[in-house]
């Protein structure tokens, strides 16, 4: 159909298509059936509108949905209207860095959701254009008169029932929040309603969403911005030019459990409009991606485990450390939480620790004795950690409860000595006496063994090893710790006679250490009645 301007002389437009399989295979290239929106944003930011209104309104009356956007841009004259925007693959901005659109196909995205009418209001040079394009493809162009400002309005009329429209309009939205979200100008969703018109933004920064840690870096000229992170999720990395995203997708492309959003106004979008183009423009973009990882991403990771190490924010530590020991990202500083305070602090550095290092899921009688003893305990609330540790710095951890017994000597009575010094004499005399017997708490490994071997009475803090050791040894004789805990020495101290409580410990202890036969438990026997001088 011959609009107007065909009828006014002029120069003769541009021949558009008229083959609507062309232009259908055009449209079938935007996967998103709400891309047209991204187009049309993106056409009013390469027109250099200062903000962007998309509205979704609708007619019940004529059954009528209408989505409009407007910008306040340079606007179009009749030959960009007519030998740009409705031609296919022709642009004006093949060598404009400072535009997204390059193959001249964006527009055609308008037919997509099948309107029954587009209608395009422009406003350049002081005058106004309506533009009428149909679905047959056919188009009026008018002469609308004269404007006092520039700007194009784009708005679709589609038939919609009333069951579709709330669904339409939520689609519009999530489509917007898709592609647009980081758009360099504000975007604004304008949902009208009889009883209401809702303004919301769109755009926001570029950041990354629901990451442990992340970083923004630009180049020296400010044409590309990357924002790396850690998520623990895997790596994520989108592409975007102007802030209108470009592709998306999961992948290791910054390295792994990477995730990464690049803004660069020269990368750009392939023809088929569902990737972006692998060019030396997006490798630089790339490589610059995983240098920012390397380096001002591993740094704040290594401050931020200090910080939640500091902050006791163990959850959000634990989170950090095993999301990043499955990343390709090494902090040049791992920081972890100590149960107890060393040297003042509640944090340690892991090269401080050694190959192994003792932890602990929380402060005990354990942890305390071991801080008293100068022996730093890592808090692990999650085992998993000593995994992470082992992956990233080569450290082992070793856990306290599993590995140490802490002992407490317990005040002795006049009663409890009575009691040691017959307890010494029957073991010397059935078998052989320890340098010393002591009377304690035990805490840890061995809490509910009746006694454990130690060096001398001196020692607070041994380890399984040397707990299990023989205390009677023929050359080395070390100290018997006997837990004030165990039933055993709990009815020996609450006995009335001293000897005879001692024969029945005695027959106790040798039977903990394998040593207890018919011979001595018979001596033992007679030791008691020779005591009491009573004849056997």
């Amino acid at each position: 159909m011959a609009g107007p301007y065909r009828d006014s002389g002029g120069d003769e437009p541009a021949e558009a298509p008229r083959d609507a399989g062309i232009v259908g295979d055009v449209i079938a290239q935007f996967a998103d059936a709400h891309a047209y929106l991204r187009e049309l944003v993106q056409n009013s930011i390469d027109a250099g509108s200062p903000s962007v209104d998309v509205e979704v309104s609708y007619e019940r009356a004529d059954q009528r949905l209408r989505v409009a956007v407007r910008d306040r841009g340079e606007g179009m004259t009749r030959d960009i209207i007519e030998n740009q925007l409705l031609v296919l693959f022709r642009s004006t901005k093949e060598d404009d860095r400072t535009k997204i659109g390059k193959f001249g196909i964006g527009f055609a995205s308008v037919l997509s959701p099948n309107p029954e009418v587009v209608t395009v209001h422009s406003s350049r040079d002081g005058r106004r254009l309506t533009l009428h394009l149909y679905r047959d493809l056919s188009y009026e162009l008018f002469d609308a008169g004269p404007a006092t400002q520039t700007g194009t309005t784009v708005e679709l009329e589609i038939a919609m029932p009333p069951g579709d429209v709330s669904a339409y309009r939520t689609a519009c939205e999530t489509a917007l929040r898709r592609w647009c979200r980081h758009a360099m100008v504000p975007i604004n969703f304008v949902d009208v309603r009889p009883e209401q018109k809702t303004a919301s933004r769109i755009d926001k920064p570029l950041e990354l969403d629901h990451v442990l840690v992340q970083v923004t870096r630009s180049t020296d000229d400010d044409q590309l911005t990357v924002v790396v992170g850690i998520s623990g999720t895997g790596g994520h990395v989108g592409f975007f030019n102007h802030g209108l995203m470009l592709h998306e997708s999961p992948g290791d492309l910054v390295g792994n459990g990477i995730d990464a959003k690049i803004q660069d106004s020269r990368l750009g979008h392939t023809l088929s409009r569902d990737d972006v183009r692998r060019d030396r423009h997006f490798d630089r973009a790339v490589e610059f991606a995983r240098e920012v990882a390397q380096g001002a991403l591993a740094d704040a990771i290594g401050e931020k485990l200090r910080e939640l190490a500091e902050a006791g924010d163990h959850a959000n530590h634990f989170a950090l450390a095993l999301a990043t020991s499955s990343s390709s990202v090494r902090p040049p500083h791992w920081w972890v939480p100590l149960v107890e305070p060393y040297a003042g602090k509640r944090t340690i550095l892991v090269g401080a620790l050694g190959r192994t290092a003792w932890a602990a899921p929380r402060s005990t009688a354990l942890t305390k004795r071991m801080a008293a003893d100068g022996r730093p305990v890592v808090l692990a609330p999650d085992p998993e950690l000593g995994n992470v540790l082992a992956r990233v710095a080569g450290c082992e951890l070793a856990f306290v409860h599993r590995e140490i017994t802490a002992i407490t000597p317990e005040p002795r009575t006049d009663a409890d000595d009575a009691l040691l010094a017959f307890l010494l004499e029957i073991l010397d005399e059935v078998h052989r006496k320890p340098r010393s017997i002591l009377l304690a708490r035990l805490d840890g490994l061995h809490a509910d063994a009746l006694a454990i071997c130690a060096a001398d009475e001196n020692e607070r803090i041994v380890e399984d090893d040397n707990a299990r050791r023989n205390p009677f040894g023929l050359f080395l004789r070390r100290t018997l710790v006997l837990s004030v805990e165990a039933s055993a020495v709990k009815g020996a101290r609450a006995a009335a006679d001293p000897r005879v409580a001692a024969s029945h410990l005695a027959r106790a202890i040798l039977l903990q250490y394998r040593l207890l036969d018919i011979g001595r438990s018979e001596r033992i026997l007679d030791i008691a009645l020779e005591r009491a001088g009573v004849a056997r």
